[in-house]
């Protein structure tokens, strides 16, 4: 099986399409030899930021020593990217030969995996072969049904609530909050930022049921927000029951909330509460390591800055509820440096976004639009993304390559920000990093007929 072999493979199982539940992975992971069982776990389900929160997590854990295995969706570039140790993807090689081992275990009972499922036992195998220290854990959709809920992890985060895949969740925060907390374990420590309100109730419900030590997270507390220095976004975050300032690596007020999940999950961990806790483990996580690892956490495509003269950012705010965290962001930023300046904006969506509201929200902060179509068959058409963006300069491109050369001629003092989808931040990714070939090779994952 070559590269190219291996990445269809994994695109045709896209024809099966979403199936929840967990017998399938069971017996694909058992069929592995059970991986699973060799590995700790902080797992991960919420609604938004479960991918900055991870990333803190395993910095944080990284910064004390340990080595990292980090499974997160959806990918930028490549599919390699979901699957890393100590923050290098799965290379060429070794994704061939767990796709390889993957499939043969397939063979066994005659099984049609899904393409999640494929990647989340692809994960499994490599971590255990690996022996890595610790797994940082997220799920793909939901929770309870999701397949990488067949682990027993050591600690759970919840991050928050909100509505999304109602076709598959529930169409009510309190059904989508009761998909989240089916990975609550028993006796497994719990970390919540959802907010008040009956979603939370029934995460604590969960809790309370499971005897699990719980740790709430509450970010309406504006005094946490301590604001943007040299760069860095500051806060206020509790840990060993006393506060102290902390310079974070993701820009933004809600990565505050974030932050502060990952940090509690390590007072679990450093505490001895989680659920596998090893008492003659050989590292320790230290005040240090947790301060090194929020401040040097990096999550491309979140805030991330691409260049400082001209300032371009990067940022894969792609619904509503992410793009007005951006709008707060933006506007926190720009007054930082002192910038009194509207934005050129570069955008792009998928067709089935609601564009006109994130449009709305973006509006006044910028003075000139340029939009693009995107590499993708759900595409928007750029003439159409410009009727949400009317009264405003316009100027449409046909493809991400062309834009990249226009924004390389841009001698405009006004900022730039670049935002709208998760596969434009991809793509423009993958142009600057000279991985335009791996990124084309996606083609071959979207085989879903």
């Amino acid at each position: 099986m070559t590269y190219t072999e291996a990445l269809s493979y994994l695109g045709e199982a896209r024809r099966f399409g979403m199936k929840l539940g967990l017998d399938p992975m069971r017996y694909l992971a058992k069929c592995l030899g059970d991986p699973q069982n060799q590995l700790r776990f902080i797992h991960l389900a919420g609604t938004n930021g479960k991918g900055s929160t991870a990333a803190f997590c395993e910095s944080c854990l990284r910064e004390s020593g340990y080595r990292v295995g980090l499974y997160t969706s959806p990918h930028l570039v490549s599919v390699r990217e979901r699957i890393q140790i100590d923050r290098v993807p799965i290379s060429i090689s070794d994704f061939v030969t767990g796709m390889i081992e993957v499939r043969e275990a397939t063979k066994i009972k005659k099984q049609e995996p899904t393409f999640f499922e494929i990647l989340t036992a692809l994960a499994l195998w490599y971590f255990a072969r690996e022996k890595v220290d610790w797994v940082v854990w997220e799920t793909g959709l939901g929770g309870r049904l999701d397949a990488t809920n067949i682990v027993d992890p050591d600690v759970c985060i919840i991050t928050n609530i909100g509505l999304e895949h109602q076709q598959y969740l529930g169409g009510t925060l309190v059904e989508i909050a009761g998909e989240k907390a089916g990975i609550i374990k028993p006796n497994v420590p719990v970390i919540t930022a959802a907010a008040p309100g009956r979603a939370r109730e029934v995460i604590l419900d969960e809790i309370k049921k499971k005897r699990c030590l719980s740790t709430i997270i509450d970010s309406s507390d504006e005094s946490k927000n301590l604001g943007l220095r040299d760069g860095k976004q500051w806060a206020l975050i509790e840990t060993d029951r006393e506060e102290y300032e902390f310079a974070l690596g993701l820009i933004g007020e809600h990565q505050i909330e974030n932050a502060a999940c990952a940090v509690a999950a390590m007072d679990q961990i450093r505490g001895g509460h989680a659920a596998n806790f090893k008492a003659s483990d050989p590292y320790k996580i230290t005040f240090e390591s947790v301060t090194l690892g929020l401040e040097n956490t990096v999550w491309p495509g979140r805030f991330e800055i691409l260049s400082e003269e001209p300032l371009i950012v990067l940022d894969g705010a792609h619904n509503p509820t992410g793009m007005k965290k951006l709008v707060e962001t933006w506007r926190a930023f720009l007054a930082s440096r002192e910038i009194d300046s509207s934005a050129h904006l570069v955008f792009g969506s998928v067709a089935d976004k609601d564009i006109s509201e994130m449009a709305e929200q973006l509006r006044p902060l910028i003075n000139e639009v340029s939009l693009v179509r995107l590499a993708n068959e759900r595409t928007a058409d750029p003439a159409k993304l410009a009727e949400s963006f009317s009264g405003l300069p316009c100027t449409l491109y046909n493809c991400v390559a062309d834009l990249c050369q226009k924004l390389e001629e841009n001698n405009s003092a006004s900022p730039v920000l670049i935002t709208g989808s998760l596969f434009l931040v991809g793509e423009m990714l993958a142009r600057r990093q000279g991985d335009a070939g791996e990124y084309e090779l996606n083609e071959r994952l979207e085989k879903n007929p």
